[in-house]
Order: C-alpha cells, then sequence, then structure tokens
C-alpha cells in the first residue's frame, strides 16, 4: 500500500502535475466564491478529462466514481484536515493520495 501527500498551496486557483503511483494527473483548482468551496477537474496524462466540477470536500474521494470507468485504477485522492478556503488549503488540510 502506497499512501502519500500531494502539495497544494493556499491559492484561489492553481494547476499542478502529480504523479500519483504509476500515474500522471493535471489537477486544476479553482475556488467558486458564491459556492465558497474549491471546484476540481482532473485530466489524465492524455489530456481526457477524468472529472471535472467535483467539490473539494474534506473526506471525499475526488477519484471515486469516474465516469465512464476508468480500466485504469488511479487510487484514490481525499482532503483530509479543515473545510479548505483559498487561506488554508495545504495549511490547515491536504491530499491525500493511497492506491487503494
Amino acid at each position: 500500500m502506497s499512501r502519500y501527500r500531494v502539495q497544494v498551496q493556499a491559492l484561489p486557483a492553481q494547476t499542478f502535475t502529480a504523479q500519483l503511483g504509476v500515474n500522471t494527473l493535471t489537477i486544476e483548482m479553482q475556488w467558486a466564491v458564491r459556492l465558497q468551496v474549491f471546484q476540481v477537474n482532473i485530466r489524465a496524462a492524455s489530456g481526457a478529462l477524468l472529472t471535472a466540477g467535483r467539490y473539494l470536500l474534506p473526506g471525499v474521494d475526488l477519484l471515486a466514481g469516474l465516469y465512464p470507468p476508468s480500466k485504469v485504477n488511479y487510487g484514490s485522492l481525499t482532503l483530509e484536515g479543515a473545510q479548505p478556503t483559498p487561506d488554508n488549503l495545504g495549511k490547515d488540510n491536504f491530499l491525500v493520495w493511497s492506491d487503494e
């Protein structure tokens, strides 16, 4: 079992590439002011959109229930800690990837 933190910054918008096991994913986070939540888009290395508009909430696996179901096992990507805001993202909480 592998498990590690994915580095994020306390910013209202960011795009970064993360090596998650054998897969490289591009993660886009955008703060939705009216909703007071981050919305997340995730793309495979090929550029294929895996998920769009998911809310970044504690305990929610951003890679669960991809549709159409992927033949690739991307593992799980979950936020642990406090409800994220542009000020506390990556400080009071963190993204954790696991291959389980």
